[in-house]
């Protein structure tokens, strides 16, 4: 986010823990109260303008998961151990949820059914490719998770579905 070259005064009172906060928290190099409150608000406008585009949407969600996936990747680091669950799991989410934020454009009632078709498939790719992947997790005896017997049991009631399917004529 840039500078805003042209400054509008204007001044206000926050609540004592939210000006502790703003002066306690590192802001990329600023210093001064009104130079937080600036990028905070130049911050929100941006993040609010940019909140409908897919690409943006998955960056700010993977910005908010950074820290939980650095946190996973010292804990696995530490012990050893590595999950593609959580991996997976952590890759496709975001990619769903972010299309979903980016479906926020208005539809006219002559567009709303293609366009409820079209969120239904993406979302369906995406699912999809998740359990595909847990599927094929649970093709070895040791699944490569935290626990390797994670999937033991757990995939049966999926395999009958798609068992199922197999022997169903389809529409």
């Amino acid at each position: 986010m840039s500078d805003i070259t042209k400054t509008v005064p204007i001044s206000g009172r926050i609540a004592q823990e939210d000006y502790d906060f703003l002066m306690a928290y590192a802001f990329g190099g600023k210093v001064t109260a009104s130079e937080k409150l600036r990028h905070m608000a130049s911050f929100f406008r941006h993040y609010h303008q940019n909140l409908g585009d897919f690409a943006e949407g998955l960056e700010e969600l993977n910005r908010l998961l950074e820290p939980a996936r650095k946190n996973l990747k010292r804990l696995e680091h530490e012990q050893g151990a590595h999950s593609e669950v959580v991996d997976q799991a952590a890759n496709l989410l975001p990619q769903a949820l972010a299309f979903l934020i980016s479906r926020q454009e208005a539809v006219s009632a002559k567009r709303a059914l293609p366009y409820l078709l079209e969120t239904e498939e993406r979302l369906l790719q995406i699912s999809l490719r998740l359990v595909e992947h847990l599927l094929r997790l649970g093709l070895t005896r040791q699944a490569p998770a935290y626990n390797p017997h994670l999937l033991e049991g757990k995939l049966d009631a999926l395999v009958e579905l798609v068992g199922l399917l197999s022997h169903t004529p389809q529409k």
